[in-house]
């Protein structure tokens, strides 16, 4: 009897007494086979988002001559994606912050799936560039929704540590890409109809399988609770209960009712929305509203600027590097051995490039001069050497994301954003003089990884200065703000370069030096007493 008292006793103290707040409940739930199991299914859902930006890079040279693409149709379809995901920002902001989180993510990637398909039958280049449109419309609400999900299902010890990882995941996807692109692309696809043999375009197969973990991701996050710090905000205190509980003991192994906490902190609340669509705005213009009032109007300035000197680096000269390795390969098996001027010198970045639109110019007007309406277009054909340059610079992110997984608790947010924007400004400008090929890879992939990495950052700086119920939001326009820097480095990026070598990597270094700057005037993280409470 002793022993079942004292046995009794210990069972009670170990609860908590008392209602407790978010980071609390979501500590007692530990951390073990549920993250690892939501890291797992993760990893679809950043392949589909790098897929889905970054897939276009690799067909537009093969796609050349099936849909007649000029140099400036290229940036037009490397950044309709973006344009499209800047389109409904806050469309899908505010939806995830009234019908969740899981919703959004299940529905958004089921709908991109379907789209990518589509996206193979295409016969013209404004069928693509509708349809990549209407991908980028679609994939930034589940995109938006799992961001946030990362950071409400994790305490704030491990919050870091997981978007990192989401960024190792992004890095991977940069990986298999070019990688699936390389096995894929070169092969020649035949399908016997009745009596004729008629070949399928490589690079509308190679679209059908980067849909796949559009499919996957769909699937396996749908096997997830919906996120119990939105069931907190909404009100819906047992049900966030119960997902703490089912968490706990995945992660332990005991039995969900020896969950320690029995009760929450009613630390948010929000009116009923109601069922009409009025209601539903009226309550999403409340959401909006706060966001936009001091002092938080500053701060998503001053972040959304710096994801928008991010972007313009990293999305401008990553999506273009494999037509940029292209043409490099191409200057070199052609024009490279009837070029004079190197005089038997390794010739620089720039001056490979110039050389090799040059010739493909001159080409043009040759053929349109002499009117050969006989000549065929052939596609450029998309040597080793640029997979292989891809999967180098996408593993230079694994690595660095990697390693600043480590970092970021050490040296802390701003000062690791700070360096990675020095040292990709630094490696933009050394590009342009670069004699050395295996120089040019290095830095490109330097760059890539710095930039990536500063990006990521950013959102750990948005859950620091935005309070729960504005984060989903304040990540969508912050996310925007960083694809309209998207859209202009790829529209910019043809334009300048047709001007001048120089011009892209002026505009690419400067938009670094910039983010760096800001930065160093970022706000530093509030405190607990000096955080308001978050009540809607």
């Amino acid at each position: 009897m002793y022993k079942s008292y004292r046995y009794r006793r210990e069972e009670i103290k170990s609860e908590i007494s008392g209602p407790v707040d978010f980071e609390q409940a979501i500590i007692a739930t530990g951390y073990g086979k549920f993250n690892y199991l939501l890291l797992l299914a993760v990893l679809p859902a950043s392949f589909s988002s790098i897929f889905s930006s970054s897939a276009m890079s690799y067909v537009l040279p093969s796609a050349e001559c099936d849909l007649q693409l000029t140099m400036f149709d290229k940036g037009l379809l490397n950044s309709m994606a973006f344009a499209g995901m800047i389109i409904t920002a806050f469309f899908w902001g505010c939806v995830t912050d009234i019908f969740g989180r899981k919703k959004i993510m299940f529905y958004g990637y089921l709908l991109t799936g379907l789209l990518s398909v589509a996206m193979c039958f295409s016969h013209k280049s404004w069928h693509l560039i509708t349809f990549k449109f209407f991908d980028g419309m679609i994939i930034s609400g589940p995109y938006a929704a799992l961001m946030s999900y990362l950071a409400e299902i994790h305490n704030e010890a491990h919050r870091s540590r997981s978007y990192m990882w989401l960024g190792v995941f992004f890095s991977l996807g940069n990986i298999s890409l070019p990688c699936i692109a390389w096995l894929i692309i070169p092969q020649k696809w035949y399908m016997k109809f009745l009596s004729d043999t008629l070949e399928i375009a490589s690079w509308r197969m190679f679209l059908a399988i980067c849909s796949l973990p559009e499919f996957l991701a769909c699937i396996a996050l749908f096997a997830f609770p919906e996120s119990p710090r939105f069931l907190i905000l909404k009100g819906r205190h047992d049900e966030a209960l119960n997902v703490f509980k089912k968490i706990y003991s995945l992660n332990t192994g005991k039995d969900p009712d020896t969950y320690p906490i029995k009760s929450l902190e009613a630390e948010y609340s929000i009116e009923s929305c109601g069922e009409r669509i009025q209601d539903k705005l009226k309550n999403c213009c409340k959401l909006i509203k706060p966001l936009f009032l001091r002092p938080n109007v500053f701060r998503l300035i001053l972040i959304s600027m710096i994801q928008l000197g991010a972007t313009i680096g990293s999305n401008s000269l990553r999506l273009w590097m494999p037509q940029l390795f292209a043409m490099i390969e191409n200057y070199k098996n052609t024009v490279m051995k009837d070029d004079n001027h190197i005089s038997g010198l390794q010739p620089s970045f720039c001056y490979m490039l110039g050389q090799e639109e040059s010739y493909l110019n001159s080409t043009y007007y040759a053929n349109n001069t002499i009117g050969n309406s006989t000549a065929v277009c052939v596609p450029a054909e998309l040597n080793s050497r640029v997979f292989i340059n891809s999967i180098v610079i996408a593993m230079t992110g694994v690595i660095g994301y990697t390693v600043a997984g480590s970092l970021i608790t050490v040296v802390g947010k701003r000062k690791l954003m700070a360096i990675c924007f020095i040292v990709a400004a630094t490696c933009c400008g050394s590009l342009y003089w670069t004699e050395d090929t295996n120089g040019i890879l290095g830095l490109s992939s330097v760059f890539v990884a710095m930039t990536s990495i500063g990006g990521a950052t950013v959102v750990n700086i948005i859950v620091d200065n935005f309070p729960t119920y504005l984060r989903t939001m304040a990540v969508s326009i912050t996310m925007m703000t960083g694809r309209i820097g998207a859209v202009i480095g790829n529209l910019l990026f043809p334009i300048l370069f047709n001007l001048s070598c120089l011009g892209p990597f002026v505009m690419i270094g400067l938009a670094s030096l910039v983010s760096a700057f800001l930065v160093a005037i970022l706000p530093r993280k509030t405190t607990e007493d000096d955080k308001p409470k978050d009540i809607v």
